[in-house]
């Protein structure tokens, strides 16, 4: 999603983050357990890595009179490579919310952790679109635009997966937009004509998601792919990835979050053409690989 054009954004199921709550001595610090980083802090100065969650916890302390400043200790895994365009950070930040409010028995709405995630994100990437938060906290698909209700969309009519490929180096976020953007000044009528076209891709992608037309989906997929090459942002990582996954039969793929680095993901409307483009990915050099069906949401 690039300068308020719409976008369209699915959860999913692999790779995930999880957190939980555990009892600690009544007179002890809330702790933090970053089990991916071999982490632990029981308060003081913080490790760069452990400043969200330091914040998380400040916030469920200040907010919810039922979340204790002492006896417990906050413990975080994920499977999600961070800087790699899957939201690693959000989803953490989620898990979290989640694990602290379950454990304290707290009462909240996903409207509530979509907004209570979002200002964590700032941390991250300082003004964050909104949409990884909403589709995160939700858990369903939708079709975003900045500024704008976000629309739900209903449970496609047919099955279909996502293979997520790495690439296994890391991007930032934030200097990819700002180097854009810098381009864009330069030539903004360019760039203004390459947003609007990648923007007009996320209607009709919705509507293909939700009538599970995903030949059609991954066309637009591969569309979207073009554009984006053209804003300079894959990489000769993404596109070698992409093309296995294209000659292995994924019906389309595209790279994920900011490009340059990070993952990509390919389309198929088939289990088996699905892990064919799996080993296909690993063949291509993919540092890690994830495979999750794309086609059941509760709600419509």
């Amino acid at each position: 999603m690039v300068y308020g054009e719409a976008a369209l954004a699915v959860p999913l199921k692999k790779p995930r983050a999880q957190a939980a709550v555990f009892q600690a001595a009544r007179t002890r610090p809330v702790a933090v357990e970053l089990k991916d980083f071999g982490i632990r802090w029981d308060g003081g100065p913080a490790p760069s890595e452990v400043h969200p969650f330091a914040r998380i916890i400040e916030t469920a302390v200040q907010g919810y009179p039922a979340v204790t400043p002492r006896g417990w200790r906050l413990v975080v895994r994920s499977q999600i490579p961070s800087g790699c365009g899957l939201g690693s950070g959000t989803a953490v930040s989620a898990a979290a919310f989640r694990a602290i409010f379950r454990y304290f028995r707290v009462r909240h709405t996903p409207q509530d952790l979509s907004g209570l995630v979002y200002e964590i994100e700032k941390l991250h990437h300082g003004t964050p679109s909104g949409i990884d938060n909403m589709v995160i906290a939700m858990g369903r698909p939708i079709l975003f635009r900045r500024g704008a209700p976000a629309k739900f969309l209903s449970a496609p009519r047919s099955r279909a997966f996502l293979v997520v490929g790495h690439t296994g180096r890391r991007h930032a976020t934030s200097k990819i937009v700002s180097e854009v953007a810098r381009a864009r000044a330069e030539d903004p009528a360019r760039y203004d004509a390459l947003f609007r076209d990648i923007g007009r891709l996320a209607k009709p992608g919705a509507e293909a998601f939700e009538n599970g037309v995903w030949r059609e989906l991954g066309r637009l997929m591969d569309r979207n792919q073009a554009l984006l090459e053209r804003l300079g942002v894959s990489s000769p990582e993404l596109d070698k990835l992409i093309a296995a996954a294209r000659q292995a039969g994924a019906l389309g793929a595209k790279l994920s979050g900011a490009g340059r680095g990070g993952c990509m993901a390919a389309l198929s409307d088939e289990a088996a053409c699905a892990r064919r483009v799996e080993r296909a990915l690993k063949a291509a050099g993919a540092a890690a690989t994830f495979l999750t069906e794309v086609s059941e949401y509760g709600g419509a």
